[in-house]
């Protein structure tokens, strides 16, 4: 006979037994019940086993599942409270500079026009914002753009309902200005990318890092004492003849959002100044 039937013979035979048990005398009845279950025991315990393992297995992946979906929740919160806290800070710090300029505003010697920024070039040949105030709203060419901090710019090109401000960094750019705690003036320009130079500065004179550079005045399209910014490296021109510094914005030109439009003209300081 096959192995495979002789077992199968076997397996009948012990899934049987029970219905001829009564049947056989009464110790060896009892007998052979222990007998074959002591011999199907192990089998039973492996089979226990594998269901335990089996049920355990099952709890610890759908505990796995429900915690991906816990981390998943908790995620999504985290992210709501972070946008949540971006939108607040940035209507903080929109609320803040509103109420610089409004207080700005309040106080200027000269007449200004709130503008918001909705567009820049920052190109190496280029450094200009685009401005949602023009002509009907009573913005001219050469006009000086500042926000309470300082200076931004000039008012470069300007349609019926928007302007472009060349910035301090334009390589276009220039302004007269003046050094903090002395008489001496410079010209101001765009330099390289990103950067502020004021130039023909005495070679005479020291100048030192941190001190304040301002506008000014005078035939200047800008009002004069306007911050622009602070000197960070003072050199000799390769021409020997004066010095240059590379100065810092006192505005972040990068950041702005708002600004004011000065409605100025140097006839008002030379009439100021007469009286």
């Amino acid at each position: 006979m096959p192995r495979k039937f002789e077992r199968a013979a076997v397996l009948l035979f012990l899934v049987a037994s029970p219905l001829w048990f009564p049947a056989l005398p009464s110790g060896f009845g009892g007998s052979l019940r222990s007998a074959v279950a002591d011999c199907l025991s192990p089998a039973f315990q492996g089979i226990q086993a594998v269901r335990q393992g089996f049920e355990h297995l099952s709890s610890v992946v759908l505990e796995l599942v429900s915690l991906q979906e816990e981390n998943r929740i908790l995620r999504l919160q985290l992210e709501a409270l972070q946008t949540h806290e971006e939108l607040h800070r940035d209507l903080f710090e929109e609320n803040k500079r509103f109420r610089q300029m409004l207080g700005f505003q309040a106080t200027a010697q000269w007449p200004v026009m709130p503008a918001e920024v909705i567009g820049r070039e920052l190109g190496p040949w280029s450094r200009s914002l685009l401005l949602n105030k023009g002509v009907r709203d009573g913005v001219r060419q050469g006009m000086a753009v500042i926000t309470p901090v300082g200076l931004v710019g000039r008012i470069s090109e300007v349609s019926p309902s928007s302007s472009r401000v060349a910035l301090l960094t334009d390589p276009h750019f220039r302004v007269m200005a003046k050094l903090s705690g002395s008489r001496i003036s410079g010209l101001v320009t765009g330099g390289p990318p990103g950067e502020c130079w004021v130039t023909y500065l005495p070679l005479d004179e020291t100048f030192r890092e941190g001190q304040l550079v301002f506008t000014g005045g005078g035939v200047s399209f800008a009002p004069p004492e306007l911050p622009i910014g602070v000197i960070r490296k003072v050199w000799k021109d390769s021409s020997d003849m004066y010095q240059t510094a590379r100065v810092e914005p006192t505005v972040r030109l990068g950041a702005v959002e708002e600004v004011l439009v000065v409605a100025w003209r140097p006839s008002e300081a030379i009439g100021r100044s007469d009286e």
